[in-house]
């Protein structure tokens, strides 16, 4: 029975995915929503584009299932640091701009902290932007990286698991267990404070 691992993205969360083929005549897909990860069962010869294509499309779905996003803007109070505070009335523009005021000095620090601590010595400029489908990116070709907005809404250790997560591109470009190897070393609890920015426990 063969195996094989991929990652899959959907609303900046990605979602690890172990396929496995067997003598079957359909594709099956289950989400474990304590781990964040996914098992894909499909017919021995099927084809790696038409298993993306089978995700893609019922991904989105499925999750819709088994939970909904937590908002952390409820009209009243906004979560900033894994912490609610009462900020009033504000448009979806303001809080963006919020979160885009009090969270690029604070994840270039933190970008700072690890780079010097995980041995990088290229420079990378920091930015943030109001993202849909990843928390965080890393680019080669402009040396950048790139945080999602709402990000700043979560506890500080869980911001601290993404910084490390784009800064381990730096020495491995895809995700592979040497990759994760790295984000270990650096965030020993990555899984379980991954759940949390799954399941939008924004306290941490």
């Amino acid at each position: 029975m063969k195996t094989q691992r991929r990652d899959y993205q959907l609303e900046g969360v990605t979602y690890p995915a172990t396929i496995t083929y067997k003598r079957m005549k359909s594709m099956t897909m289950r989400l474990d929503t304590e781990k964040g990860t996914l098992r894909v069962s499909c017919p021995t010869y099927t084809r790696l584009s038409d298993i993306d294509a089978f995700v893609c499309k019922h991904l989105p779905r499925l999750c819709k299932k088994v939970s909904k996003k937590k908002e952390p803007y409820d009209g009243m109070n906004l979560y900033v640091f894994g912490e609610s505070k009462e900020v009033g009335e504000l448009e979806p523009a303001e809080v963006i701009a919020y979160y885009r005021k009090v969270g690029l000095p604070y994840v270039q620090g933190r970008v700072d902290y690890y780079k010097a601590l995980m041995g990088i010595s290229a420079p990378y400029k920091v930015r943030m932007r109001d993202m849909r489908r990843t928390y965080g990116s890393n680019s080669r070709a402009t040396h950048s990286l790139t945080f999602q907005c709402r990000l700043m809404a979560f506890h500080p250790s869980i911001i601290d698991s993404v910084v490390v997560h784009e800064l381990a591109h730096h020495y491995q470009f895809d995700h592979s267990k040497k990759f994760y190897d790295i984000v270990y070393r650096y965030c020993p609890d990555y899984d379980k404070l991954r759940k949390k920015l799954i399941h939008d426990q924004f306290e941490g």
